[in-house]
């Protein structure tokens, strides 16, 4: 079949026509015009290229340096790079990836090399610090070359541009120099089934590829090389004869082969550029990526793009990013480059048609994953949804929280039963489902992709819809009690944690649990509905008095023995939603057998730790200095922590921590990709917790400051955060070896996924907590209620604090209720509860209407959730003063 090669160019195409028309010069933007669908047609019985379907698709690298979107224009075209060259483009929504890479081939005019541009040295910079254009910058100074690209999406067409200059160097010309443009389809999110053709469109040629209802278009203001009479321009099945075989799989540097098209297979496409001018030093020209549903919507998307005004088009794309950044926050001027490139970044994960946003835009090891990893983080994961617009509502861009929070209630969330349980959903069509829930993961459209169930995922949207107000809460209050409804009935357990691994009683679960809860709660007080309040509030309270009952063992193998595990595997004691059903069957001190997905083998429970008990203190459910947070600090610290060597950083015991040990996510100790095992490293994400917890701490802003000049450490140079970092070489305990190979640094991105949307979300609340002296994003309803912070009164309003002596035993909890609304109108349910930490001491604060007498009474729950009333023939009562506070001071019989 390789006797193809020697097929003289002429004969591998049919002239169908000729063409008038001048091709279009980057000077005479307007000369194309909109190409009419009319005017462009397949070459009539032209060469189809041999070696179908071609080698196995494969997608691209995880890793991006730029990325991007037309920000508040209609524009679908989501762009990525990878060392300074297009990558995975994303149309026309943010879970379909359209492309592998679209980059340079450069060989010399004596065809002696062919250098691939993506394998050069590069740079990548934001073309201004507010705006997500791109100046990319590739070369080889040993062959005296270089191009320089500003990348951005049209903002007026659904179009990649790239505003390209070719310069020689070292006295070179132009005319030394053969410049090839290489693109790899992977349309509607799959290699195969791709077909590519050239076609002859409006005074020019156009590389199009198709797939179902996906089509892409490649064109240039420069004309394509002409041999014979005919344009240099092929479609070719990927290891076989696409235009990387031909020039440099084959060895001899030149383009020989010329097919018109690549039917159903894994397809690349390749264009000889004519640089004009040979004795230039430099030539400048466009390259134009279009798409569309059809072959002629893409190649009309692409031509109106390249004879249009292009310098307009980018004033105009990067005036929407100016626009936007200006309405966010300063942070009272503290804010930094990378915390509007962290925004910008964010926001350009949101899918324009219907406002979800996706956990990363690509797939973790892409290079090694093909068309069986359909998903990647290229989905709608509730909890980092939560996470990162709850950073950019931290950054003041409450609008695409709110845009988050009703594609969550109103397209997310479930509204039927379907399926016996978690994959065993037969004759579902979208699996497993109930009222309520939101799927562990998704696609933009709402669709699950896999099947299992998170209960942080259920909690986190109910807290987003809180944090935003009541304009926001309160129209969705049917749905919203709907989930909340939901985790009474099936929590505190979880079939997956936030690790989506094991099922069991999770720290971290239970921390947005129950801060889900209280903030249900305290959304359906506002609609009237006490009841549901009360049901709500009372599973909350029994959860956040039993965490370290069900997930805290006192007979661990670390540290003084006493600590919070990763999870408690044990099952729930019942179905109902009685407290003897919320138990566990089996307590974190009993030996039980933990099974680490991911190749990490089996252990005991309590040998396996991680920081998810940090959710603990960000969800207001414990405070910092809880002796068992305290104490769970030392043994994260010293099992999971390590301290790398980054150049400039702060002297911090240690500044990045692992997952949890026996992590097999991330790639093996041979630096080869994660295949279903491996090794996972250092996750940025942790060093931003751990400063935010300092803060929470030391009630200082001065306390994150090095996890914070750390964080901006284990960046990209352009200024991603990437999911994971290499680590130090290093033996956790129980024997699991972590080693960084030859080639990699400690404290640099891994092939896993930069960036991780998470990460960047941490990083503006990070920055913000800093700025505000406190971590910002504690949800105040919870941490109130716990004692844990101090609401601020509103107006008409004076702080109570309330200080009671009384003795109970274990499992018992005092309460407060009276006549006002924040002590729950005698509802019993709805009183506030006391804290116990400075015992016989009960403790809280409450804000009550001010300059009022409130009648009030202590009350207990006891372990069965009976209530005991304090011994006292009448009511309690007090005098809230007109101004100022005041303090009470009781003791209790009962």
């Amino acid at each position: 079949m390789h006797q193809a090669r020697l097929l003289p160019v002429n004969l591998l195409f049919y002239k169908v026509e000729t063409i008038t028309m001048p091709y279009p010069s980057l000077t005479r933007p307007a000369l194309l015009g909109i190409v009419i669908a009319s005017l462009f047609s397949p070459f009539a019985h032209a060469a189809e290229a041999f070696g179908a379907p071609g080698g196995t698709p494969v997608r691209g690298p995880a890793a991006k340096s730029f990325l991007g979107t037309s920000v508040g224009s209609p524009s679908k075209v989501y762009f990525t790079g990878y060392r300074g060259i297009v990558s995975e483009v994303y149309y026309p929504v943010l879970d379909t990836p359209e492309s592998v890479d679209l980059q340079f081939l450069v060989g010399d005019a004596g065809k002696t090399f062919v250098d691939e541009e993506k394998r050069q040295a590069y740079s990548a910079s934001q073309s201004d610090n507010r705006t997500m254009s791109w100046v990319a910058s590739t070369g080889n100074a040993g062959h005296n070359w270089q191009i320089s690209k500003r990348i951005f999406a049209d903002p007026n067409h659904d179009t990649l541009i790239q505003r390209v200059t070719f310069s020689a160097l070292n006295g070179h010309t132009v005319g030394d120099f053969n410049l090839y443009v290489l693109f790899k389809p992977y349309l509607d999110n799959a290699g195969s089934g791709n077909t590519a053709q050239t076609v002859a469109a409006a005074g020019g040629y156009a590389l199009a590829a198709n797939r179902n209802s996906r089509a892409s278009a490649l064109m240039a203001s420069q004309p394509w090389k002409t041999v014979n009479g005919q344009p240099m321009l092929s479609n070719g099945f990927v290891g076989q004869s696409d235009g990387w075989t031909d020039l440099i799989g084959s060895g001899d540097n030149t383009m020989n082969w010329a097919y018109h098209s690549a039917s159903n297979g894994n397809v690349a496409q390749t264009g000889w550029l004519d640089l004009g001018d040979p004795t230039a030093t430099s030539v400048s020209f466009d390259v134009v990526l279009g798409f569309g549903k059809s072959q002629a919507d893409a190649v009309n998307s692409a031509a109106a793009s390249l004879g249009s005004d292009l310098s307009a088009a980018q004033q105009q794309y990067d005036n929407g990013w100016h626009a936007y950044t200006a309405g966010l926050s300063t942070q009272g001027g503290l804010a930094d480059d990378r915390y509007y490139l962290a925004a910008m970044t964010l926001k350009t994960m949101q899918d324009k048609s219907n406002g979800a946003m996706i956990a990363g835009i690509g797939t973790p090891w892409g290079e090694t994953q093909g068309d069986a990893n359909q998903g990647g983080y290229h989905l709608v994961w509730p909890r980092d949804l939560f996470k990162f617009a709850n950073a950019l509502t931290t950054a003041g861009d409450t609008s695409t929280a709110t845009t988050v929070v009703n594609y969550l209630f109103n397209t997310l969330q479930q509204t039927s039963n379907c399926g016996a349980a978690e994959y065993n959903a037969a004759g579902c069509a979208a699996g497993y489902s109930r009222v309520g829930r939101f799927p562990q993961n998704a696609w933009i459209s709402g669709w699950p992709y896999w099947q299992g169930t998170q209960m942080d995922e259920q909690a986190m949207p109910i807290l987003l819809a809180w944090r935003l107000g009541s304009a926001v809460s309160n129209p969705l209050w049917p749905k919203i009690k709907l989930t909340a409804d939901y985790i009474v009935a099936t929590g505190p357990w979880s079939y997956q944690e936030r690790w989506e691994e094991n099922s069991g009683y999770s720290p971290s679960t239970l921390a947005a649990e129950i801060a889900g809860l209280v903030a249900a709660a305290d959304i359906a007080r506002n609609n009237g509905d006490d009841a549901s309040a009360g049901r709500y509030l009372s599973a909350a309270d029994y959860w956040q008095q039993n965490v370290a009952a069900w997930t805290y063992t006192s007979s661990g193998g670390f540290g003084n023995g006493s600590y919070y595990m990763r999870i408690n595997p044990a099952s729930r004691a019942g179905a109902g939603t009685d407290r003897a059903s919320f138990n566990p069957s089996a307590g974190p001190d009993t030996p039980q057998t933990l099974t680490i997905k991911n190749g990490g083998g089996s252990h005991d429970a309590r040998r396996v730790v991680d920081g998810g008990f940090l959710e603990l203190v960000r969800m207001g459910v414990k405070r910092a200095s809880d002796p068992t947070i305290v104490n769970t600090i030392n043994v994260f610290d010293s099992v999971l922590g390590q301290s790398l060597a980054l150049p400039g950083a702060p002297a911090l015991p240690y500044n990045a921590w692992f997952r949890y040990n026996f992590d097999g996510y991330g790639e093996h100790n041979d630096g080869s990709d994660f295949n279903g095992s491996g090794a996972g490293r250092l996750w940025p994400i942790f060093t931003a917790e751990r400063g935010m917890y300092e803060i929470a701490r030391q009630g200082s802003a001065a306390a994150g400051q090095p996890y914070f000049a750390t964080l901006k450490l284990l960046a990209t140079p352009e200024g991603m955060l990437p999911e994971q970092v290499w680590s130090n070489s290093a033996t956790l305990p129980d024997g699991w070896a972590v080693a960084t190979p030859d080639g990699y640094q400690p404290g640099t991105p891994t092939k896993s996924m930069a960036p991780l949307n998470w990460a960047m979300g941490e990083y503006i609340s990070l920055l913000a907590s800093i700025h505000a002296g406190k971590v910002v994003d504690i949800p105040q309803v919870v941490c109130a209620r716990y004692n844990n912070c101090r609401a601020a009164p509103q107006a008409g309003e004076a702080p109570v604090s309330i200080n009671v002596t009384a003795s109970t035993q274990w499992g018992q909890q005092v309460y407060v209720t009276g006549n006002a609304r924040a002590l729950g109108n005698w509802n019993t349910d709805l009183g506030l509860p006391l804290d116990a930490a400075a015992y016989p001491a009960w403790q809280n604060g409450v804000n009550l209407p001010a300059g009022q007498q409130i009648a009030y009474k202590y009350y207990r729950k006891n372990a069965d959730g009976s209530v005991t009333w304090e011994n006292l023939s009448g009511n309690r009562s007090l005098q809230t003063p007109a101004s100022g506070s005041l303090s009470l001071n009781d003791q209790v019989s009962w």
